[in-house]
């Protein structure tokens, strides 16, 4: 099978064969997708290693949940968002380990150049203290609104990447943006006071 990617056929077979609990259908599986679900962890982690550490746990997650999956021939997509949540909380956990290590606010102060203008005096007050609040008000909001807030201001993805990640259209995105932009720009004036 030349592009065994958008195979569906042949993917509902290898999902019934792993459900069987055939090791080989679950080799296969993996030396058929992985090269593709690496890059994707890459491009959602901006690191190799941590790349390599989401796969091996993506990969564990799949064959353990393998009787959830509902149809067989969504196997791939299926996948594809495991992927995802693994590489979210990864993400999330790096962060915490971050904030607990040292902080490191160059990511935070490019996401506050983004939000306020030059003229604003706010941009002065990025600190530790400001670090602990913004992360605590980027947790206030819905996860998908904090996604992509975060892809967008601390991974610098572009935004119709974001939309393709989080498989949403381009308009959603801008849209949880700019609610994020406006809670964290309502907060960091609270916080001025």
């Amino acid at each position: 099978m030349k592009n065994k990617r958008l195979n569906i056929k042949y993917y509902e077979l290898l999902a019934r064969r792993i459900r069987q609990k055939d090791t080989a259908a679950f080799t296969e599986l993996y030396n058929a997708t992985y090269p593709d679900f690496f890059r994707y962890a890459c491009y959602i982690l901006k690191d190799h290693h941590l790349a390599q550490d989401a796969l091996q746990e993506i990969y564990i997650s799949i064959y353990k949940n393998i009787a959830s999956l509902k149809e067989d021939r969504l196997l791939y997509p299926w996948m594809r968002q495991i992927t995802y949540h693994v590489c979210c909380d990864l993400l999330r956990r790096s962060s915490n380990i971050s904030r607990h290590e040292g902080v490191d606010l160059s990511e935070w102060q490019d996401a506050g150049n983004s939000l306020f203008s030059a003229e604003d005096s706010l941009r002065e007050v990025f600190d530790n203290d400001l670090y602990e609040h913004m992360s605590a008000w980027l947790s206030e909001l819905p996860y998908h609104v904090r996604t992509a807030f975060t892809l967008r201001h601390i991974n610098g993805l572009k935004l119709e990447e974001i939309a393709d990640f989080m498989d949403c259209s381009l308009s959603s995105v801008k849209r949880y943006i700019k609610t994020a932009r406006t809670h964290l720009q309502k907060r960091m004036k609270e916080y001025q006071r």
